[in-house]
């Protein structure tokens, strides 16, 4: 008898905790929104930010928003504050004040997450190699972006992760 009870615990244990695996969309290692991140993001090598926010306004909506989630985070903005074109533009021209970008390098490949019930994503991973104008320093940031696009084929935001100390000195 305490046999078949051991048995019946552990079998209603097994069922209590089994999860079925639910589709919840697809991912793909090439895409319409792939080959569009990727032509974005090789746009800052030209170190302009005329071309880059004219690259961003061509593939994006109107009111795109930016997310820099580790470096501008708060109590009511945990993903990091919200930006604008121009402000990220704005950022981005400081940025370009002492620092250029020598090189571009994709790291492995980007994943197109096309959402069964929401906005598509691609994920990406890339070494930017910047130069400090003053000291000539060179060293390379790993950054992961996240761009977002809404059923229009246009990206609707983007988040990206970046460490900030490792600027070259």
């Amino acid at each position: 008898m305490k046999k078949s009870f051991t048995i019946l615990y552990i079998f209603l244990t097994y069922f209590a905790f089994a999860q079925e695996k639910e589709m919840n969309g697809n991912i793909y290692k090439n895409s319409l929104y792939v080959e569009t991140v990727k032509t974005l993001m090789n746009s800052y090598k030209t170190n302009s930010i005329k071309r880059i926010k004219n690259e961003y306004e061509k593939i994006s909506v109107e009111n795109i928003v930016f997310r820099d989630a580790l470096n501008n985070m708060d109590d009511e903005n945990p993903l990091g504050k919200k930006m604008d074109l121009n402000e990220e533009m704005e950022n981005m021209s400081k940025l370009f004040e002492t620092y250029e970008i020598v090189s571009i390098k994709e790291l492995g490949y980007p994943d197109h997450l096309d959402y069964k019930d929401g906005n598509d994503l691609v994920l990406s991973w890339w070494q930017f190699n910047w130069k400090n104008k003053i000291s000539g320093n060179v060293g390379p940031i790993h950054l992961m972006v996240g761009h977002f696009f809404n059923q229009n084929d246009k990206i609707i935001g983007e988040t990206y992760y970046l460490n900030p100390s490792t600027f070259p000195k």
